[in-house]
């Protein structure tokens, strides 16, 4: 079974200029997402596995599927780390 990302409710996000920039209100903290990270986390709805968000990634973005797959897996493990998003 393959992992789905599933955003924390609680998280404050909002798009600057092709950037999202989230808030944890719990913790305080901002966090800062490239463009890439911006499209994953419009496309991790908590319906799509992580291999059908790379595919919708590969759609918008001019990358080998293994160097996106691994810039995925090191942004998931950051959400996961800081709570922003969990894997079921």
């Amino acid at each position: 079974m393959e992992k789905i990302p599933k955003k924390n409710p609680e998280i404050i996000a909002k798009n600057v200029r092709g950037e999202m920039v989230l808030l944890n209100p719990l913790s305080g903290k901002y966090y800062g997402l490239n463009k890439v990270g911006c499209a994953f986390w419009e496309k991790a709805d908590g319906t799509r596995t992580l291999p059908e968000i790379v595919s919708l990634l590969l759609e918008d973005f001019n990358v080998e599927r293994e160097r996106l797959t691994k810039d995925i897996e090191d942004l998931i493990k950051s959400l996961t780390e800081n709570k922003l998003v969990t894997l079921d």
